[in-house]
Order: structure tokens, then sequence, then C-alpha cells
């Protein structure tokens, strides 16, 4: 494991629920940081986390805008000389249907596609370059949904968990449930669900690209978890019982921690899930589905 304090991260989308709680526990690590969100309150978040006891850089703008983005990506260089963490946390959530009619699908498309894909996207171009130039490595953390990995899909994503609810008992562990939980978030969802599964175009591709520079790139799928965009889904009044079930972006904030203090020789090109009913909890890493895992393993064998 490797100590994180000192190093200098990015995290987009950073003003409320789970990018909030990526940017707390990177600054209890002692990691610098530049913040930004479309929020005003992003400013107060800045102040709040140079209380904690790092420096801080909060701008308030839009990841979906080129130049938004290189201005703040550049000038998170010039403050802080590097940058060896990038977390596209920026998305929105929005109701799309097949037969939306073409006005609202447009603006759809840029409000949920610009900044769930392309702001992710933009940060990465961004930042890429200059944790290759600085010739020490990097960690990039893209936010995706457990609509891609859902707990039992594919199957072995549950082995060696007897608590995920959907498991079937191909593996002889644990009690058989009623199969695997289809992925994908429903028919009024198709832009959501497109801009995330379209996340593993860049998980992968740049896991591959990326690996003779010692950067490693790996996903959180996330569930339901208690934060700003689900309480919205309630009106902001969810019942007690609907956030018992919830996860806590603390606890999944944790496991970021955990997989970026694994270091060069750590995961990569993972997609890791979280998703109700199962513990929030850093597990190994899963065998490699899409690409060789030769492909992707920096630093050699282990």
């Amino acid at each position: 494991m490797i100590d994180l304090k000192g190093k200098t991260a990015i995290v987009t989308g950073a003003a409320v629920g789970l990018g909030n709680a990526y940017a707390v526990a990177l600054a209890k690590e002692g990691v610098n940081l530049a913040v930004c969100d479309v929020r005003p309150e992003i400013g107060k978040v800045g102040r709040d986390l140079e209380n904690i006891g790092v420096q801080c850089e909060a701008r308030e703008g839009d990841v979906s805008d080129p130049d938004f983005v290189r201005r703040f990506v550049d000038d998170t260089k010039s403050i802080f000389g590097r940058i060896d963490i990038l977390v596209n946390n920026a998305g929105v959530w929005g109701a799309s249907v097949a037969d939306d009619d073409m006005e609202k699908s447009l603006t759809d498309y840029e409000n949920i596609v610009g900044t769930n894909l392309k702001g992710e996207f933009l940060f990465g171009r961004a930042v890429i370059p200059i944790m290759i130039e600085q010739g020490t490595g990097g960690d990039i953390i893209n936010v995706a949904t457990d609509h891609m990995v859902t707990c039992g899909t594919p199957h072995f994503y549950c082995e060696g968990n007897s608590e995920c609810p959907h498991k079937e008992d191909i593996h002889g562990i644990g009690n058989a449930g009623d199969g695997p939980r289809p992925t994908g978030g429903g028919d009024a969802m198709d832009l959501y669900d497109a801009s995330k599964w379209a996340l593993n175009g860049f998980l992968y591709g740049w896991a591959k690209a990326l690996t003779d520079k010692n950067i490693r790139v790996n996903a959180l799928c996330m569930g339901a978890t208690d934060s700003y965009m689900l309480r919205s889904f309630h009106d902001f009044d969810p019942s007690e019982e609907e956030v018992s079930q919830w996860m806590r972006a603390e606890d999944n904030a944790q496991v970021m921690i955990g997989i970026l203090r694994e270091g060069r020789h750590g995961r990569n090109a993972q997609n890791h899930q979280f998703c109700m009913g199962r513990t929030v909890a850093l597990e190994p890493p899963i065998s490699q589905l899409y690409v060789l895992e030769e492909d992707v393993r920096i630093g050699g064998p282990k």
C-alpha cells in the first residue's frame, strides 16, 4: 500500500453527494485537491476541504465545456505543479425514452451525454498528457453505474460473496437465488445508460494505452447510494425504509481510497461494482472479460 499524502487530485462534481464524499476522503488522506461543479456552493466546499488541512482550488464550471476543462486542468497543473489522480465523478440523470420527440431528445442528449460521457472524455484528454509528461504514473477513476455490472451478472461477479441476493449457486457457494439481476436501468433511462455503458470504451482503451506509462484506469459502478441525485428521485423526502437500504457515500469513498493506495501494481481496467444487498468493501479484482490481462498489467508479472 502506498501513502497518498502530498499527491494532487482533481474531483469533478464535488459539491454534493458522491463527489463530495470522494473529495473529503482524499483530503483526509492528505491529498491536495482541485474540485469543480456547476453548483455555486463549490466555493464553500473548497474552504471546507482546506479546513481539513490540505490545499484546495475550487471552481464553478461545466464539465461538458471544453474551454472550462482546459483552463481548469491547466490552472491545476500551474498551482500544484502536478496532477496524480483524476476522479471523473460529475454526472446527471434524466428520464428519456425511445419515443421522445426530437427537440426534447436533443436537449436531453446534450445534458446527459454531455455531462456523463463528454465530461469524462474531456477531463481524460486534458489530464492524461500531463500525467504522461510527469513520468511518475497516476490514477484515473471513472464513475459509472451498477446497470453495467449488476449483482450476479455475469454470474462470477458474485463469486465468494454469498450476500448477493441475486446469486445463483452455480459455484457451490451460498444459497441459490432467483438468478442474476438484469442489467440496464429500464425503458426510461436510455440516454443515461448509453452514457454510462460507453465509459467502458474509455476504461479498456485508456487502460491498455497507458499501461506502459504506469497510469491505471478503473471504474466505480455505483448502485443506490445516499446522495443528492438519489434523494432527488424521491422529491428529497425518501422514506426511512428506502434510506435504510441505500449504501453510504462515505463507505464507497473508502473503497476508492483502497484502490488508489494499491499503487502501480494494483488492479487496472476493473469495474468495481456497488449494488444493494452486498457489503460495501474493497473486493479482489475479477478476471478480465474484455481485455487480455497482460495488456493491462502494469509493472510486469505479479
